[in-house]
């Protein structure tokens, strides 16, 4: 999708990308928030990158991560190490050890984000192939609905951020400039 190709060029996702490759092997997806606001901002807003908040999925992750100059390391509300400074913050996991309730067995990148708790969720970008993937984010997208999609996993991530599922919804739903 060509409309997310200049946020792949951003310089401070390229540092973080950078980031990552220093402490994994393999495969790298991009998840979470920066792919799904800032493809909100290209298609319905100003264009303007929002990287404060970057987030991966790869296939071999080190278990102990690289000191870099300029960042902390910092552990995560799953345990895991990530990278952290003043106006950025990033996570990744490896996908053999995302914390799924269903125990996810032998994950690829489309059953892990078939388990996402949330539609908007379940959408990744793979770097190598420059391409999206996951038909639910991308219709909670264009729909601007977002709605539970996965209802185990819902409600864990619930559960861990000590507010309901509901709440989580329309929070996210007025953040990202969709009609609750």
């Amino acid at each position: 999708m060509t409309k997310f190709q200049p946020y792949i060029k951003d310089p401070i996702f390229l540092e973080v990308l950078s980031l990552v490759k220093q402490n994994s092997k393999g495969k790298i997806w991009v998840i979470g928030g920066f792919l799904y606001r800032n493809l909100i901002s290209s298609l319905y807003g100003s264009g303007e990158i929002y990287n404060y908040d970057i987030d991966f999925i790869v296939e071999e992750r080190s278990d102990v991560l690289k000191e870099i100059s300029g960042w902390r390391i910092e552990i995560n509300n799953y345990g895991s190490q990530n990278y952290v400074r003043s106006g950025n913050k990033m996570s990744f996991t490896d996908i053999r050890k995302a914390i799924r309730v269903s125990g996810l067995q032998n994950p690829t990148i489309e059953k892990f984000i078939k388990e996402t708790p949330l539609n908007i969720q379940s959408i990744t970008y793979d770097l190598e192939e420059n391409k999206i993937i996951g038909e639910k984010g991308i219709e909670a997208i264009l729909t601007k609905m977002i709605k539970i999609n996965n209802v185990e996993q819902a409600d864990f991530y619930a559960k861990r951020k000590g507010k309901k599922i509901e709440e989580i919804i329309k929070e996210k739903m007025k953040e990202l400039g969709f009609v609750v």
